[in-house]
């Protein structure tokens, strides 16, 4: 068996599970947030309690301060619910999901984690098996302890050489979208493997598994090297040496080109952090990409740190002041623009270039308004030139 199937069936409490079969695993850490709760708690069964609340997170990260009556409302019935079911709720402004999990809840090979979020992949960076639910789907979760899921086939992507200067973990995760085939991967689990991933920092596995969400895969993951498949031909081959930046361009993350074909494309919004970007490996490759220059006048450059303690390193370091001196906008620890509530939407005639997750129409604001996909030293050039530019050109 892979691995991805070795970490079911020990889920499952069998020795053995293949392609195909329905099983019955135990969770180990379930997910939710303020951007799902509203759909959870109203399907909540009357007289129900929560099976394992020892093993539950929701955070308040999609909107947080509250921008609207009803979002302040939902937060109160979400802390009414914490205290009744005794689950950890992270509701003053921690930060961000995914994020608060990396930090506080150590993602392991093999951990079974589930969510009503379309990114718990992100996980997958530690070698987690991490399942996107809808959250009518994650309250029988609750309510059981238990998940019932069809064991995937998985799709190989094997990664090889070295990462080229000029270019970042997100650009991989640009290649092999924009080399797959959406058919191909659905209802499949993507894994990586190979020296290539393996030696990505932390936050590059991080910026990766952040993008699975969009492939259509049931779940992703880095494979641990010892629990690697030796001698099976993989799906796909990414030599990262071939690699340059690339931009993902509206309305998908598969409607990928080259940032060069984009040279000058003006933007009026750049926006780096939440849980796609938001580590402080993306804030120094931010500064890296401004190389000391002002946001350009037409701009606006918002920063969102992933959670209250990448805030306080950012502090440390004089990150925010630099940034804030050269016209960023630090925004409070959580998710930022990118679902789309607040904190920077977008207008029509806007176009913004953001390291987060999602470009679909729509996503930030107006239908109207453009969403382009970088990595954040690319995002840091575009904002002090006006324009995408290579990296260290300006306008």
């Amino acid at each position: 068996m892979n691995f991805l199937n070795k970490s079911l069936a020990a889920a499952a409490g069998k020795g053995r599970v293949a392609p195909g079969e329905v099983i019955s695993i135990n969770v180990d850490l379930i997910l939710g947030h303020d951007g799902s709760a509203g759909k959870i708690l109203a399907a909540w069964p009357g007289g129900e309690r929560v099976a394992c609340p020892e093993r539950v997170v929701f955070t308040l990260d999609h909107t947080l301060p509250a921008p609207t009556v009803a979002s302040r409302q939902l937060h109160q019935e979400m802390k009414a619910f914490a205290r009744r079911e005794g689950i950890h709720l992270f509701d003053r402004g921690e930060g961000v999901l995914h994020q608060v999990v990396a930090e506080r809840f150590t993602p392991r090979p093999g951990m079974i984690i589930a969510g009503a979020d379309g990114h718990v992949a992100t996980a997958g960076a530690f070698g987690a098996v991490a399942f996107s639910l809808k959250p009518e789907e994650l309250v029988r979760l609750l309510v059981t302890g238990k998940l019932q899921v069809t064991v995937p086939d998985v799709y190989r992507v094997e990664v090889k050489g070295k990462m080229p200067p000029g270019v970042a973990a997100r650009d991989l995760a640009f290649e092999v979208l924009r080399r797959l085939d959406p058919e191909t991967v659905k209802g499949r689990g993507l894994v990586f493997q190979g020296p290539g991933v393996w030696a990505l920092s932390t936050a590059g596995r991080m910026a990766l598994c952040n993008l699975i969400g969009e492939t259509g895969a049931v779940t992703g993951l880095i494979i641990p090297p010892q629990e690697a498949d030796q001698g099976v031909k993989p799906d796909l081959e990414v030599a990262l040496e071939n690699l340059e930046p690339l931009v993902a361009c509206p309305p998908s993350p598969f409607n990928v080109r080259p940032l060069k074909d984009l040279e000058g494309l003006p933007i009026t919004q750049a926006v780096v952090g939440g849980c796609a970007s938001g580590r402080m490996e993306d804030l120094r490759e931010l500064v890296l990409g401004l190389n000391g220059r002002k946001v350009h006048r037409e701009v606006t450059l918002l920063v969102t740190p992933a959670t209250r303690d990448i805030l306080h390193q950012m502090e440390r370091e004089g990150l925010t002041r630099v940034l804030r001196d050269q016209g960023a906008i630090i925004l409070p620890p959580g998710c930022g623009p990118c679902p789309g509530n607040h904190l920077g939407l977008l207008a029509a005639g806007d176009r913004a270039l953001a390291a987060t997750v999602r470009n679909v129409p729509g996503r930030m604001g107006s239908e109207h308004g453009e969403i382009y996909l970088a990595s954040p030293p690319a995002i840091g050039a575009a904002a002090a030139a006006g324009a995408i530019v290579p990296w260290g050109k300006g306008r």
